[in-house]
């Protein structure tokens, strides 16, 4: 399908305000984390942990809407899976999240860009924005290298993809109609 027949001449100027205003949240939480990084890593658990579940509940609500009509969109229910798992670990258990947290959230990262990277593939064809989602999914891998390899730096490294995740979604909720593919 094209864009053209994605989006229908009502809904062709809807914003996706969810997903813009869940973004806003997203990034919000990685403002937070960004000009506190002195705070314990079981607060920095929880933090990463409700970016990572409005993440997920929103990345799941765009693929229950996209699915049917949109190519790739696995990938979006799947990076909403790994969103939801773990966001509702680090709630759970956020002093355990908190000892493995660098790995945890290194590894997360670089399979969250490979999602992202394969997803913007799939965009390229209907919208003339995909390249955000290949940053975003190239910015993602280096995180999560950097989680794993420089977790002196977590802390900053953590803000830094929280937001980005935030702003991503915020341009795709004002770029795509309600009704449309991201």
């Amino acid at each position: 399908m094209t864009s053209h027949t994605i989006r229908s001449a009502h809904n062709a100027n809807k914003s996706d305000w969810g997903l813009f205003f869940g973004g806003v949240l997203v990034a919000l939480c990685g403002i937070a984390v960004i000009f506190w990084p002195g705070a314990t890593l079981e607060l920095l658990a929880i933090v990463a942990g409700v970016g990572f579940l409005v993440a997920g509940v929103f990345n799941f609500a765009t693929w229950i809407r996209t699915h049917n009509y949109t190519e790739g969109s696995g990938w979006t229910l799947a990076n909403a899976i790994c969103d939801v798992i773990l966001g509702i670990m680090f709630l759970v258990h956020p002093l355990v999240g908190a000892g493995v947290i660098t790995f945890l959230v290194g590894c997360f990262a670089v399979a969250y860009g490979a999602f992202a990277i394969a997803s913007s593939f799939s965009l390229r064809r209907v919208a003339d924005i995909w390249w955000i989602m290949l940053l975003n999914g190239i910015m993602s891998i280096l995180c999560g290298w950097f989680f794993i390899f420089s977790p002196e730096f977590f802390a900053i490294f953590l803000g830094v993809f929280v937001v980005m995740q935030g702003v991503t979604m915020s341009i795709y909720g004002i770029a795509f109609p309600n009704n449309s593919i991201y």
